[in-house]
């Protein structure tokens, strides 16, 4: 069933947010809760820096706490960053209406937000620290559960809270489990990785599955209640930097932004039904076991601190560095998972990589006919500055499965957080060559501060910095050329305020380049399942969302909660504006082009200001429309995935048997018995000829090393490196 999203959905709370049952309780506990001695007499950042130099980059608990605790809370920073951003929101996010009060959505746990009130609400609080301040604000906008609009101050990003133990959700023996997926030994010594699938029964007293379920309830990765879960969850991904090995990610559960609650976590865990009644040789497994797990903050900081003075000029001013590392904790070495895989696997064997690049990688699967096509982003990595390499990923990847003798294809598309719009349309040009229009189709806010903009925009040449250039007319394919699509602005069904006539991008160059005929096609629409666990989000969920309404093509969700329907995108939202200090500058110089008489008191009070401190602010600029259903908000539709399927060990642990059950349960057919290279050596031989040429073609064009080596290629993409050690990307 697809939920209306035009129309507003009742009031469940109060439409004060600052009234609601879920901001009250975190607000009293922000009050109410020990922050630590007084700052004066301990310099906890100094501390920490110490630690950092001493530690390998590993802070205390207590001491991370206290670094980001000992900063005093000042009045003027909470006022204006709430005039700031909610400048920014109330002219420009274009779900400022429908956020107050939204459609009804099952499994959502999506409440009414009146930003303005709650804003209002903040800015009229006394917060014990800094910290406080900045976190209330962040939870406040996670509540609109959508994860391009989020604030985050970039003083409280600096450490990452991680745990020692990470979980994996599987329904398996007719109940909902939590097992281990992962453990880090170096954090904490008492751990063995014979504790990998056993069963984690209690969470701080709590039963594990509830307690994970509570967490992920707050969350903001995405509407429905079971992607949320997904997110917390461990999962094991395919690795953007192009490494021949997947990695698992934590999960949210084990790896925080904001302070833990409390120093350490309890888990209790059965190893029984792994190693049986009788202790395993690794005293770590017992079949019963408790530990008291020490959260461990990581250094996240792009440079040098010596004490709370230079910590807060790094990285807490309105001009300090803005960004933080990013971690990749390998996991597992080869040998680990051997018993365990034979168990597993019950006999059968992996499927056939046909090409693996730093987006995609391509598989065959055992009835030498389903390919499976695992894109893992439409993001650039850190070698890929000319971005020519995701094209030619694609097309590797699309010859191989060609060569191979593909009939029908799963698009794998768990935890795939989006990215570049192009790539998107790229992908969807590849499968239906016919796709001549542009798909994303979007309107925007015409608030007041819009319109004067867009008026600036054309009247007064200010496309270079304006937010408004570039826009094209979908029934024409031509650039706006005028303010007609933004004044006077048009009503929409159910929705306050007024809005742009429908507008989309600029087309891709690359993605005209591939146009065809629909005979050009490689599968048909009936011959494509889409799989996801449900966080396939921003240009991914808007690829799955065309996929599905354009051409058909069904899908498949994975893992949430048993028994309970889930989506197979979130987040399509649209663009995304980040209110750092470019977007501002860009607003204030389009805006200062206007002739004084039209910058009136109430219209230069809406212009956003840069953020006194360092904070970052995104919200969703353009909302996209849905193709099928024209005057729906893709972000508010609520489309169920047609097949549902449940996570189990073997389908955690090994993508090859989970494609399998996802081949059978959409296209049924027995078991087949893996594919023989040596049988099918001229259709391998093919398939090797168009990689060498695509490879060749690769290094030449991004004067990069990324050739791929056959011998390395026969590596088990499977088996997990357990390197304990931490990688920046």
């Amino acid at each position: 069933m697809t939920i209306d999203a035009r129309g507003p959905g009742p009031n469940r709370l109060p439409p004060d947010y600052s009234e609601s049952d879920s901001f009250r309780l975190w607000d009293s506990w922000l009050r109410k809760r020990s922050f630590g001695p007084d700052p004066t007499l301990v310099d906890y950042c100094a501390q920490a820096a110490e630690a950092v130099e001493s530690g390998k980059g590993i802070v205390s608990y207590a001491i991370a706490k206290g670094c980001y605790e000992q900063f005093p809370f000042n009045p003027q920073i909470r006022d204006d960053t709430i005039d700031s951003i909610k400048a920014n929101l109330e002219s420009f996010y274009v779900f400022y209406d429908i956020a107050r009060s939204p459609p009804p959505m099952e499994n959502s746990d999506l409440y009414p937000v009146d930003l303005t009130a709650a804003l209002s609400s903040l800015r009229n609080t006394t917060y014990p620290n800094d910290y406080a301040f900045h976190t209330s604000l962040t939870h406040m906008i996670a509540q609109l559960r959508d994860p391009h609009t989020s604030y985050k101050s970039m003083c409280y990003q600096q450490f990452l809270f991680i745990q020692p133990l990470s979980t994996y959700g599987v329904y398996e023996d007719d109940r909902q489990q939590v097992k281990v997926a992962t453990v880090l030994t170096k954090l904490d010594p008492r751990l063995g990785n014979s504790l990998v699938d056993c069963e984690v029964t209690h969470i701080d007293g709590q039963p594990a599955f509830e307690a994970v379920s509570e967490y992920a309830r707050t969350k903001s990765y995405s509407k429905d209640r079971g992607v949320r879960l997904n997110k917390a969850f461990s999962y094991l991904g395919h690795d953007k930097t192009g490494s021949y090995f997947d990695r698992y990610s934590l999960g949210t559960f084990a790896q925080r932004t904001f302070i833990p609650a409390n120093a350490t976590i309890e888990y209790k865990i059965n190893c029984t039904a792994k190693f049986g009644p009788e202790r395993s040789t690794d005293a770590s497994a017992s079949s019963l076991i408790t530990l008291n797990l020490t959260w461990s903050a990581l250094d996240s900081t792009m440079s040098p601190f010596t004490d709370g003075a230079s910590y807060r000029q790094q990285f807490c001013s309105d001009n300090s560095i803005q960004t933080v590392k990013k971690f990749v904790l390998d996991t597992a070495s080869p040998d680990d998972f051997s018993t365990v895989k034979v168990h597993l696997q019950g006999g059968r064997k992996k499927s056939r990589e046909l090409f693996r690049g730093p987006y995609a990688s391509f598989h065959l699967l055992s009835d030498g006919i389903t390919a499976v096509f695992r894109l893992g982003t439409e993001s650039p990595n850190k070698l890929d500055a000319k971005h020519k390499g995701f094209y030619i990923n694609i097309d590797n990847g699309f010859a191989s499965m060609e060569a191979a003798g593909a009939k029908k294809l799963i698009i794998d598309l768990q935890n795939n957080s989006g990215g570049i719009i192009c790539w998107g349309r790229y992908v969807l040009q590849t499968l239906f060559p016919q796709t001549v229009d542009s798909p994303y189709i979007y309107n925007l806010r015409a608030s007041r501060l819009a319109q004067a903009l867009a008026h600036a925009t054309f009247t007064y040449d200010q496309d270079t910095n304006s937010p408004y250039e570039g826009l094209v007319d979908p029934e024409t394919g031509s650039e706006v050329e005028d303010v007609s699509w933004m004044i006077p602005g048009i009503p929409l069904p159910g929705r306050e305020g007024a809005f742009s006539k429908r507008v989309t991008d600029r087309y891709c160059p690359v993605v005209d380049e591939i146009k065809g005929d629909a005979e050009d096609a490689m599968f048909r629409p009936e011959d494509i399942v889409i799989l996801t666990n449900g966080f396939c989000g921003s240009t991914c969920a808007v690829l799955a969302l065309q996929l599905h309404e354009r051409y058909a093509v069904r899908t498949m969700a994975i893992g949430g909660h048993h028994g309970q329907s889930m989506v197979f995108a979130s987040f399509p939202g649209g663009a995304v504006q980040a209110n750092n200090t470019q977007w501002v500058q860009r607003v204030q110089a389009v805006y200062s082009t206007l002739p004084a008489r039209m910058r009136t008191k109430e219209l230069e009070s809406s212009v956003p200001r840069q953020l006194p401190a360092n904070g970052a602010l995104a919200f969703t600029f353009r909302e996209v429309m849905s193709t099928s259903r024209p005057a729906q908000v893709s972000e508010y539709m609520q489309i169920p995935s047609e097949f549902r399927m449940d996570y189990t060990s073997a389908r955690f642990r090994m993508p090859s048997l989970l494609w399998e059950d996802v081949r059978k349960e959409v296209w049924g057919g027995p078991d087949v018995a893996a594919v023989d290279p040596d049988s099918d050596s001229e259709k391998e031989d093919k398939a090797v000829g168009a990689l060498g040429i695509a490879s060749a073609e690769l290094v030449e064009e991004e004067e990069q090393d990324l050739h791929l080596d056959r011998i390395a290629a026969e590596a088990d993409r499977e088996d997990l490196e357990w390197l304990q050690q931490q990688e920046f990307v």
